[in-house]
């Protein structure tokens, strides 16, 4: 049942299929390419959302942020690491532009990198607890209780 494709799908399904299932319940807006993996028998058991960096420190025409990441519980181990490698194939065949990949974890939801490390991503240190902007944008809204997030950083 590990994945074996990995390809681009209906983006706005795709999209709705993790907010579904997500523990956030949601996903940023932005993203460029919405991927799906397949098991051999064509059943959808993950997919990854990449977009914009969600930083404006990174420039967005050569880095690419992991936005949301979504796999079934049912996967067996090392599914998520084996789909971010299929990733970032994806990523060297189609978007040669590309030359760093960002993705964040959440410690307090004890989210630690697991899946990053396994695929060699490098830790990048932690982002700052800002509020910034947020109160003042319709629609958007905000954990009274955000948490920094550990940095992970891999090339394509």
């Amino acid at each position: 049942m590990f994945a074996r494709q990995a390809q681009p799908g209906e983006s706005r399904e795709l999209r709705e299929w993790i907010v579904a299932r997500h523990y956030l319940q949601s996903a940023p807006p932005g993203y460029r390419v919405a991927l799906e993996f397949l098991d051999g028998d064509r059943n959808r058991i993950g997919a990854m959302l990449l977009g914009r960096p969600t930083s404006r420190k990174y420039d967005e025409r050569c880095w690419l942020e992991l936005t949301r990441m979504f796999f079934i519980d049912e996967a067996p181990p090392n599914t998520e690491s084996r789909a971010l490698a299929m990733m970032r194939r994806w990523v060297r065949r189609w978007m040669p532009e590309v030359r760093a990949l960002i993705a964040y974890s959440d410690p307090a939801a004890g989210h630690t990198g697991t899946v990053y490390r396994a695929d060699n991503w490098a830790p990048f240190g932690f982002t700052t607890r800002t509020y910034a902007g947020w109160r003042t944008r319709p629609g958007r809204r905000q954990a009274e209780e955000a948490t920094p997030k550990a940095r992970w950083i891999r090339t394509p």
